[in-house]
């Protein structure tokens, strides 16, 4: 849900500001569904013997993956 919600607010950035370039919002909106299928990829290979580790550094990338994008996203405005 968060992917769907970074891209909403992309395309909602967009038609708020019509000046944006329309190949800024589709690489913002690239990266947001590469990222998707990144960590649901990572998802179907969780280490047994080291699932709590696991988890938290996929926790981990995803906020700093999720902060990277709202950073394009506002330094589109």
């Amino acid at each position: 849900m968060v992917c769907a919600d970074l891209l909403m607010e992309c395309l909602a950035v967009k038609h708020a500001h019509p000046s944006i370039k329309d190949e800024d919002v589709e690489n913002i909106a690239m990266s947001i569904i590469v990222m998707q299928q990144d960590f649901i990829a990572r998802l179907s290979h969780v280490d047994a013997k080291q699932v709590r580790r696991f988890f938290e550094q996929l926790d981990d990338d995803f906020t700093v993956s999720t902060n990277e994008i709202v950073d394009h996203i506002f330094q589109l405005i």
